[in-house]
């Protein structure tokens, strides 16, 4: 039996070491001019001279001539219709250089199986496969591939690729788009650090990370005008709507989407913020590839207002305040509770004791209120309890008896949010300090938008 284990041992090894040895071979069986740098290698070869003049106006030679770093380099042939925008500007020379260097040694075997994301030193992604390059929508297919230099990995390519803008920098070169207008406003100053920021950027998603993808939509002045008609009601704020936090957000957070979406775009995607939203080719006034994704400028926008503004669900345990000592606050485990835990309170002696929860997700619209409180025989008797709004005082339900062995919702009232993030629900025990009466208990509350 040992024997046969050791001789199983001894094949897998052969077997692995074999593998390793396929992969080395590829690497080993490559060109090689271990004797000179990246900058030499290009230098030397007269089919590459136009790049190689670049590479030294761009001043990259000298980042080049040590290092490791992978060089897709255009052929002379390849170069000849090269735009004069890039060759007589310095920064945008540079950048597009630098779109044709990657960082560390890339060899087109380790493609073979998948396609690898490949970080350009000019901070752009691209992608290699086993034959070609592709930046965003442009590609470069290898005349010759994995020449192996002292510091790096040399290809020859028939294309060159001109580096594309981030989301980012398009939201601000198109200025006159409502939605630019309003991203581009959304900025704040930090009381303590007095550093200016944008909001967009933290609270929904940075659109100048070069190492995400991302689908943007932009509205054109109708369907934008259209948009935040309907949704001003849902955010109503103490600011104007120019100068509203809670309303920008709103407006903006779901016309951003997580995956680059350059063609056959799905008929219906999801946002960042969760939310569906309908995508009809027929809208698509127009489409502008980026480095990081690709933007959609279109004239409707279409989806589900009560995804938008959905049902708020507030699980008992996860309270924000109580008006008493916490020792007689109980997260209980029930396997027949919505999150597997409830919320049970007793034994406290104190008339009104209560416990508040935040909502500061709630809508500034009308919703129903529902709770799921079960007394499980936790005490010998049915209890009674209440739900005040903001303020302890502020009981428009009266007094809601818990029912024996109850999972069912009830429905407690209706109440109409003023202001966006505004509520505050507190589930309140009976003004008595007889422990016999002042139970609290609940698994959770449920608050479910009415849209009339």
């Amino acid at each position: 039996m040992i024997r046969k284990y050791k001789n199983h041992l001894l094949v897998m090894l052969f077997i692995g070491l074999s593998a390793c040895s396929d992969q080395w071979e590829e690497h080993n069986g490559a060109a090689q001019d271990l004797n000179n740098n990246l900058v030499q290698l290009i230098r030397s070869d007269a089919d590459l001279s136009t790049f190689a003049d670049l590479l030294e106006e761009s001043g990259l030679d000298k980042q080049l001539a040590s290092g490791s770093y992978t060089v897709w380099a255009p052929t002379n042939a390849a170069l000849e219709g090269l735009p004069a925008t890039i060759t007589g500007d310095q920064a945008s020379l540079k950048l597009f250089v630098g779109n044709h260097i990657g960082y560390q040694e890339n060899l087109s075997y380790q493609a073979a199986d998948a396609p690898v994301r490949v970080k350009m030193i000019n901070g752009k992604v691209s992608v290699l496969e086993e034959n070609s390059i592709t930046s965003v929508d442009e590609s470069a297919s290898f005349e010759s591939a994995d020449r192996l230099a002292k510091n790096g990995v040399l290809y020859k390519v028939d294309a060159y690729m001109l580096p594309k803008k981030n989301i980012w920098e398009i939201v601000k070169e198109e200025s006159d788009n409502p939605v630019s207008q309003l991203i581009l406003s959304m900025s704040v100053t930090d009381e303590l650090t007095m550093e200016t920021y944008n909001y967009f950027q933290y609270d929904v998603a940075d659109l100048s990370n070069e190492d995400s993808t991302y689908t943007f939509i932009m509205l054109d002045e109708a369907a934008y005008g259209s948009f935040q008609t309907e949704m001003e009601p849902y955010f109503k704020d103490t600011l104007p709507d120019e100068m509203s936090i809670p309303l920008s957000l709103g407006l903006t957070k779901d016309l951003v989407f997580t995956t680059a979406y350059y063609d056959n775009v799905p008929d219906t995607i999801l946002s960042v913020d969760s939310v569906k939203v309908a995508f009809n080719a027929d809208n698509v006034v127009r489409q502008i590839n980026a480095s990081n994704g690709v933007v959609y400028v279109m004239n409707d926008f279409d989806y589900k207002l009560s995804d938008k503004i959905p049902e708020i669900k507030i699980e008992g345990e996860y309270y924000d305040a109580i008006s008493g000592s916490s020792g007689p606050v109980n997260v209980r485990a029930r396997s027949w509770a919505s999150n597997k835990r409830d919320l049970l309170v007793y034994n406290h002696s104190t008339p009104s004791y209560h416990v508040t929860y935040d909502v500061p997700q709630a809508h500034s619209t009308k919703y129903q209120i529902y709770w799921v409180a079960n007394n499980d025989d936790y005490w010998p008797r049915n209890n009674w309890q209440s739900i005040a709004i903001d303020s302890v005082s502020n009981l428009p339900y009266g007094n809601k008896m818990v029912e024996f062995n109850n999972l069912e919702e009830v429905f407690i009232g209706e109440h109409e949010v003023q202001n966006y993030g505004q509520l505050k629900l507190i589930l309140k025990a009976e003004s008595t300090s007889n422990n016999d009466w002042n139970t609290l208990v609940l698994d959770y509350l449920k608050l479910v938008p009415v849209f009339e």
